[in-house]
């Protein structure tokens, strides 16, 4: 029997809410956290359960079902045999009804799994009245931009033809496409395997290895001159035929989906920015004379001589980037030890070199870029920090 579109959509929406609980990596989840796994678990059984019924024309006789009286419905018509899963689904009505109507939170021992087991049972069902796996629904119909699922679409037709480095190609300008379209991914790198990111992506129910792997696989994609996207494989690291193949293409396909489909509707959050990318160092000179000096490292055997690079006059500024000398640092400069200084690099007139701190004032001052001007026009000076 061939299923109607509309039992399709409830089915892959309810795959969806699972997927997104379904590995989290949370071994003992706060009761909040789990009350969340268990609504969404019983909401894609019940999505499940009325598709299912849909489908096999074994809806409940009455105008508001709920989970139970599909299961009942099942029985009724299958008798003589037991529906998978069922005394899990009743205990997790009663523990949904709990939470809901009275307030009382479940052992997370008993519950932490809910998402996976409620994914296998519902596969199981799925299986024995529609003939068809969960994990044979293809969730590509849940992507929700046109241009993203059309990437898709052709990456899976370049699998089909063997071509397994045009299907990794296709994956990574669909990745690109969707983290350029949502500000809240604009962090994200296709072909930028980094922990930080398989960390924040694990809240949408990401397994966080495959993500890395993924991104292993993939081609670097940047915007060129022109802002169009530049494939850029890095045949060094892993850009090479040997990872070209049926398998990890065919794990790229899926994995690719799995991520897009959660984290397409991401919604944006606010995040720490580092000082650098707002700030920059500021000395001005507090005495006259003052010099900024190239010391010549004591363990060659020509050190040669010290160098004076530039001299401040009283009142004098410049802006640059201003450093404490490391240990091993002062250990090779035998100057350094004799004074309290600091390292000042400009890179704009390509100076660098050390200055006397008793004899500068130091602060911090936001960069003088129209972006910053435009975002944080009222960012303040700030003095400078030495223990940092």
């Amino acid at each position: 029997m061939q299923m109607k579109q509309e039992v399709i959509d409830r089915l892959l929406v309810a795959k969806d809410l699972l997927g997104r609980i379904r590995f989290l990596p949370i071994t003992r989840p706060d009761r909040v956290t789990l009350a969340m796994y268990i609504l969404s678990s019983h909401d894609a059984a019940e999505l499940t359960f009325a598709a299912i019924a849909s489908h096999i024309n074994v809806l409940p006789d009455r105008n508001k079902s709920y989970l139970m009286d599909y299961i009942s419905a099942f029985k009724q018509k299958y008798p003589n045999g037991e529906v998978p899963g069922r005394d899990f689904f009743s205990q997790l009505n009663s523990v949904r009804v709990n939470i809901k109507h009275q307030g009382i939170f479940p052992d997370y021992k008993q519950w932490c799994h809910v998402g996976e087991r409620t994914y296998d049972y519902l596969s199981e069902c799925t299986e024995k009245y529609m003939k068809i796996l969960f994990d044979d629904l293809d969730e590509s119909a849940l992507l929700a931009d046109e241009n993203v699922k059309s990437l898709y679409d052709e990456a899976r037709i370049s699998f089909e033809q063997d071509n397994y480095k045009a299907t990794l190609e296709k994956i990574g300008q669909a990745f690109y496409m969707l983290f350029e379209s949502n500000k809240a991914l604009r962090n994200l790198h296709v072909g930028d395997p980094r922990a930080e990111d398989a960390i924040k992506l694990s809240a949408f129910g990401i397994n966080s290895n495959d993500f890395l792997a993924l991104q292993e696989f993939l081609p670097a994609v940047y915007k060129d001159l022109k802002s169009n996207p530049k494939i850029v494989w890095h045949q060094e690291k892993f850009g090479h035929p040997a990872n070209w193949n049926e398998n990890s293409a065919d794990f790229c396909l899926r994995t690719f989906l799995h991520v897009a489909i959660r984290i397409q509707e991401a919604e944006w959050i606010p995040g720490a920015i580092e000082f650098s990318t707002l700030y920059e160092h500021k000395i001005t000179a507090i005495a006259d004379e003052v010099e900024i000096v190239q010391e010549p490292p004591q363990y060659l055997v020509d050190p040669g001589e010290r160098k004076v690079v530039r001299i401040l006059k009283k009142g004098e500024s410049l802006r640059g980037l201003v450093s404490k000398p490391s240990e091993l640092s002062s250990m090779l400069y035998l100057n350094r030890k004799k004074k309290d200084v600091v390292t000042f690099i400009n890179l704009e007139e390509k100076l660098s070199g050390d200055i006397e701190t008793d004899k500068v004032k130091i602060t911090c001052v936001p960069k003088e870029h129209p972006v910053i001007k435009e975002y944080f026009p009222d960012l303040p000076v700030i003095e400078y920090d030495p223990s940092q």
